[in-house]
């Protein structure tokens, strides 16, 4: 069994981040972008608009960010994300019912098929030794920069949650068990973030507006 190791202090985020090339403010507009882009759907459209527009938008914004640190367009089996340029790490944006909570991991709001149980079995397969994996509880020490990450965003009414996390494998069309959970946004964060996330000094390759005529 796994022992995830969790982040959720904004100190040891910004640190754990620093392996990704990218900080916590600049994934807080990668949410603002979602949630933007969740509130532009209006009621002539289909009921499912509001987790279509997040998942292009927030795959949009996600390839903006990294592309501009150097990241490539991942591309492959309808999975959409981006990976890095010289290590085996890839990032995919997903909708969840719950990020960034003690109480409960996250759970793909649609079902995660074949194509997905290989990518993370492929990403994940070299993190662990077989002895490591038959131990009663597993701790990866030491910075994990390679596998397969989902950056997950839960939106229900003014709770907007985000975490960057490493799955460790999908059991019956969902994620089961994570090796390592980075919360970015907690709950009852938002509100207090929303000013912070304007425009501030670092390289910004784009502006989280979503309009539709």
């Amino acid at each position: 069994m796994l022992a995830t190791r969790t982040f959720t202090e904004v100190w040891e985020v910004d640190q754990r981040l620093v392996s990704f090339g990218v900080t916590r403010q600049e994934l807080i507009k990668v949410v603002a972008g979602v949630v933007a882009a969740r509130a532009d759907a209006v009621d002539n459209d289909p009921v499912t608009a509001e987790g279509l527009f997040a998942y292009i938008f927030g795959t949009r914004f996600l390839r903006s960010l990294f592309r501009s640190k150097g990241y490539l367009t991942y591309r492959k089996d309808n999975i959409e994300g981006v990976e890095h340029a010289e290590r085996d790490l890839k990032i995919i944006y997903q909708n969840v019912d719950v990020a960034a909570s003690i109480q409960q991991t996250p759970r793909a709001l649609s079902a995660k098929g074949s194509a997905s149980d290989r990518v993370i079995e492929s990403g994940q397969g070299d993190l662990f030794t077989e002895e490591e994996l038959a131990s009663a509880h597993v701790v990866k020490f030491g910075k994990i920069e390679t596998g397969v990450w989902y950056f997950c965003v839960s939106v229900s009414g003014d709770d907007v949650r985000a975490e960057l996390s490493l799955p460790m494998r999908i059991e019956g069309g969902n994620f089961a068990d994570f090796i390592e959970r980075i919360f970015i946004v907690r709950g009852g964060e938002w509100a207090g973030l929303i000013v912070q996330s304007e425009p501030d000094q670092g390289p910004a390759e784009f502006e989280p507006v979503v309009t539709r005529k």
